[in-house]
């Protein structure tokens, strides 16, 4: 009987050190998971972040470039019915200044800039 007991005590001690066991990796797991969800959000928010800015960017773009393209229809239109330029000659300037505040690697060259070139008012470049 002192045999069975010792040897039920022994399978005891065993099983609960595998649970103990067990239960100890659960949790590194939970805490190894749980970084790497933080990590993932705060790359996931950083990445977001670039996106808004570079839509930004793109709605300003959009914005100069519809300026741009307006501006062009109304010095086509001076240029059929024979008009001077000279009153557009300061939103012209106005828009190349505009187009010129976008960072070098961003700067686009739009279609006033060739005219103005063109035209040879406030040294456009195209």
């Amino acid at each position: 009987m002192a045999k069975i007991s010792f040897v039920l005590l022994v399978v005891a001690l065993i099983v609960f050190l595998h649970v103990s066991e067990a239960h100890r990796s659960i949790n590194s797991n939970e805490l190894v998971l749980e970084n790497n969800l933080n990590k993932a959000k705060g790359l996931i928010e950083e990445d977001l972040k670039k996106k808004e800015k570079n839509i930004k960017k793109l709605e300003t773009n959009v914005s100069i470039l519809s300026k741009s393209e307006i501006m062009l229809k109304d010095l086509e239109e001076a240029y059929k019915n024979g008009k001077t330029i000279e009153p557009s000659r300061k939103d012209i300037k106005r828009l190349n200044k505009e187009a010129k505040q976008e960072p070098e690697e961003l700067r686009y060259v739009t279609i006033i800039k060739c005219i103005l070139k063109d035209l040879g008012l406030n040294g456009g470049e195209c």
